[in-house]
């Protein structure tokens, strides 16, 4: 039974270096644990003020008896879902991550103009990727992983003068080869006294 103790609690802040999510394709080495390494994956840059926001369900439906009593739950959907918006909306990781790789074209800059992105919005299926949520608060690590997920919504923010541009998305996951959709590493922060 937890006992009320500040030492259970803590925010969602992200991690500063990499700003907290991270992305590689399905077959990088996954990380295993709240700090291990994260090679292979890229960064996306800021997100939005309101954080990674979990949206993931599990429905039931009631089978009840002629006598109107509930005899069974049964499980009817379970999905792993993730939103947030990302804000660097000039960065090619994410234009690649939202658009499709093969519909952005970069290039160079030149003594007129910085680097320019083409971009081709084709409707086609965004590629199954890894992902990695990353926070902190104090001491205490909360690492989330999806090994096989992909984007199943982007919906643009307004293009006004009092707000950042940027891209509200939805990242579903699926199940891996070991029948999991995510894993949560967490480190309580405490260290072992000797």
């Amino acid at each position: 039974m937890a006992l009320p103790s500040s030492k259970f609690i803590g925010a969602g802040t992200p991690v500063a270096v990499s700003g907290g999510v991270l992305v590689a394709p399905t077959s990088a080495t996954l990380p295993v644990g709240a700090s291990s390494p994260t090679t292979g994956f890229q960064p996306l840059g800021y997100v939005s003020e309101d954080g990674i926001e979990s949206k993931g369900e599990r429905k039931i439906e009631q089978i009840k008896d002629w006598n109107a009593d509930i005899i069974a739950n049964l499980q009817t959907e379970h999905s792993v879902r993730f939103g947030l918006t990302l804000y660097a909306v000039w960065d090619e990781d994410v234009l690649n991550e939202v658009f499709g790789k093969g519909n952005v074209t970069p290039g160079a800059a030149t003594a007129t103009n910085g680097k320019l992105y083409t971009i081709k919005e084709t409707g086609s299926v965004l590629p199954r990727r890894a992902w990695i949520f990353d926070m902190l608060s104090e001491n205490k690590k909360m690492r989330i992983v999806l090994p096989n997920a992909s984007i199943s919504q982007v919906q643009e923010r307004k293009f006004v003068s009092k707000e950042l541009a940027g891209f509200n998305i939805t990242i579903e996951a699926f199940k891996d080869d070991f029948n999991n959709k995510a894993y949560r590493y967490l480190d309580d922060g405490v260290l072992k006294t000797v």
